[in-house]
């Protein structure tokens, strides 16, 4: 199937590890030109690289996207290289597990200026250009706790839960402009961070690293059987992102292998 890509520019942040960098080599090999953000430099670079092997264009951006200076530099980076930008994934995103009462209000703050104030911030800062060229596509990424809450992922989830109301807000106010907006809302996928948790889990048990992802899936069951992987969601986004999902917006898709229930 071809997506019609070509010759357009995707910015992704949060791609250098999981999720992100699926997301980023997807669109590459749909014909993309990638602008890549994240804070680690050298595993950036990697993701960069890997584009630029596939014969596209490659700018990485270090930044911080939890920060009103991180969004500038994205998108001052983004006119400079291209001039226009076609595609905008909010991956950036990340949760610790702590207790509702151990929470201070700066773990709040936090959670909310990664996982949403930087899709709100960098969405708003690409809509005028988007509008000039007659249209986009934003795609933000929430999660499985946005819909189905975790109280010891709190500040996380709710952030996320956000995420998806301001992705409709967005499709609401801009989709006469041709800029589509849509919500992707992964489950529990073997991610660098899962396998790191799941390693610190295995070392303080005495338990193998598999060990613990069966223990996991055995105490929340997934009906398709198997933790996601990258691309299972990267493949999603892809398609949501090109000339085919034409006339799909304002809608929120879940990715999650069925773990999630359906709403009554």
């Amino acid at each position: 199937m071809d997506l019609h890509l070509a010759g357009r520019v995707a910015v992704v942040t949060g791609a250098s590890k999981g999720i992100g960098r699926a997301i980023a080599l997807e669109l590459a090999d749909a014909g993309a030109d990638l602008v890549v953000n994240a804070r680690g430099e050298a595993a950036l670079a990697a993701v960069a690289a890997e584009i630029r092997g596939r014969g596209r264009q490659a700018e990485p951006v270090v930044a911080d996207v939890a920060t009103p200076a991180g969004t500038a530099e994205i998108v001052a980076r983004t006119r400079a290289r291209f001039g226009r930008v076609d595609v905008l994934v909010n991956n950036a995103g990340k949760g610790a597990p702590k207790r509702l009462l151990d929470l201070t209000d700066e773990d709040w703050a936090a959670a909310f200026a990664l996982n949403l104030m930087s899709a709100v911030r960098l969405s708003l800062a690409c809509v005028p250009l988007m509008r000039v060229q007659g249209g986009g596509r934003i795609i933000n990424i929430s999660s499985r706790v946005g819909r189905q809450p975790d109280p010891y992922f709190a500040p996380y989830g709710a952030a996320k839960a956000a995420l998806i109301n301001f992705t409709k807000n967005l499709a609401n106010a801009f989709s006469k402009d041709g800029i589509l907006s849509n919500c992707v809302v992964p489950g529990l996928v073997r991610t660098e961070a899962v396998l790191e948790a799941a390693a610190a889990s295995a070392a303080a048990t005495g338990r193998s690293v598999e060990e613990v992802l069966a223990a996991t899936l055995q105490k929340r069951p997934i009906p398709a059987g198997r933790l996601g992987e990258p691309g299972d969601v990267a493949g999603l986004v892809v398609f949501l992102a090109s000339d085919r999902a034409g006339w799909i917006t304002g809608s929120t898709f879940t990715v999650d292998g069925g773990i999630v229930p359906t709403a009554p």
